[in-house]
């Protein structure tokens, strides 16, 4: 998973593009009646924190082996609007990078 803004700031495409993979499980559950989608890493040892929560999350885009999320996460006690661009790693490698870079150049700017 790559989030596309950074505390509520849209990254720039070289920002977006350049920054780390969050590799874990996504999983999707109710909490006291609002959706909440998590990734977490995957460890055979203690439950770890999650590498990220994305509430009331919504599909904003599909496409081959990619998915992108939007919603709100909570970042320093201010929620924040966020989109997830998430993808399982299947494609070639050069096929990924233009689908990345692709997503980048997409308005995910709730309507």
């Amino acid at each position: 998973m790559k989030p596309r803004y950074r505390g509520g700031t849209r990254l720039s495409k070289r920002e977006f593009v350049d920054q780390q993979w969050l590799c874990g499980m996504l999983t999707l559950q109710d909490i006291e009646g609002r959706p909440q989608l998590g990734l977490w890493e995957a460890r055979p040892d203690t439950m770890p924190p999650p590498l990220g929560i994305l509430w009331r999350p919504e599909v904003v885009a599909c496409a081959f082996d990619t998915i992108s999320f939007a919603g709100t996460e909570q970042v320093n006690g201010r929620w924040c609007y966020q989109v997830w661009y998430c993808e399982v790693h299947s494609l070639p490698g050069a096929l990924s990078q233009k689908l990345l870079e692709a997503a980048a150049t997409i308005g995910h700017e709730p309507k």
